[in-house]
């Protein structure tokens, strides 16, 4: 769920929550049910490397969640050396395939999140371990470090945004 109308899904702060605005979980397990019909293969976008601000309460009754030591563009990192912080997003990249029946994750800007290598690898064995073992689905990293071993541990292939990032450099300078 995210602030406001429309949003490009990225501030979310109820990882377990299809957004309002797009309709009823019903809904959206309606649409990737109707887009197997056609033969269509449904990712979904997850972002695990930080939460929105607005509407995140979580620092407040879970301090114990972020590293205070280590600060994001969107504040304290998630603490992934705690197990129950890597066991709520395993769930929740669990509960994305099983109940809604994605056929893969595209994770979100994983090169923001703090060792992030031994928790990536022990996420992708864990879903590879946890889902049936006749259901096909992809795992794919977003990861402006290009850390291609993490494709010998249980991801399908990695986003690469390079061409977009020298193009965003020679219009903008930044």
């Amino acid at each position: 769920d995210f602030p406001g109308p429309r949003n490009w899904g990225y501030d979310g702060v109820l990882p377990y929550a299809p957004d309002r605005a797009y309709g009823s979980p019903e809904a959206l397990r309606a649409l990737v049910d109707e887009a197997h019909g056609h033969g269509m293969m449904v990712f979904l976008d997850v972002v695990y490397n930080h939460f929105g601000p607005v509407g995140n309460f979580l620092p407040t009754y879970a301090p114990q969640f972020f590293r205070t030591d280590v600060a994001t563009p969107w504040g304290d990192a998630i603490d992934f050396r705690q197990a129950a912080v890597r066991s709520f997003f395993a769930d929740n990249a669990l509960y994305w395939l099983k109940e809604f029946r994605f056929d893969g994750l595209r994770f979100d800007a994983v090169h923001a999140i703090v060792d992030k290598e031994d928790w990536l690898q022990e996420l992708a064995g864990q879903l590879r371990e946890r889902m049936p073992a006749d259901r096909l689905f992809h795992l794919v990293l977003e990861n402006d470090d290009n850390t291609a071993s993490l494709l010998r541990h249980g991801f399908d292939a990695q986003w690469n945004d390079d061409a977009h990032h020298v193009v965003h450099h020679l219009l903008t300078g930044e």
